[in-house]
């Protein structure tokens, strides 16, 4: 639901049009991907975490220019942690309010308590 990064900053390279804004060369465009999984033009409920929501989204390389190598490891690394993790503590629960690193460029937990039940 969050992606790793918060934004990017790019510089035009050239004069254009995005969405009705006129964008010139030089000037700074952000891109706020935190905004990008929530697109109310692309998901019908956009605020609601759905595990089978199947419209292309950001995290491990939706395919783009910026493929990610390692996501075949990162998918099979993620998936072995939970099937494990859930295999020893399939009665873990959330335990207290996870917290955030307090950073306006990366979105990551700082803690995430749970309770751990065999």
């Amino acid at each position: 639901m969050f992606p790793a990064f918060a934004h990017f900053r790019r510089t035009a390279t050239r004069d254009t049009e995005l969405h009705g804004q006129k964008i010139k060369e030089g000037e700074k465009v952000v891109m706020w991907y935190v905004s990008s999984n929530r697109d109310e033009t692309r998901h019908r409920d956009p605020n609601r975490f759905d595990v089978s929501r199947t419209e292309e989204h950001q995290a491990f390389g939706a395919g783009g220019r910026h493929f990610c190598l390692g996501t075949a490891l990162a998918r099979l690394e993620l998936r072995i942690m939970f099937e494990e993790t859930l295999e020893r503590y399939p009665k873990m629960e959330l335990a207290g309010e996870p917290a955030f690193v307090e950073s306006l460029f990366i979105n990551q937990l700082k803690t995430l308590p749970v309770r751990l039940a065999p």
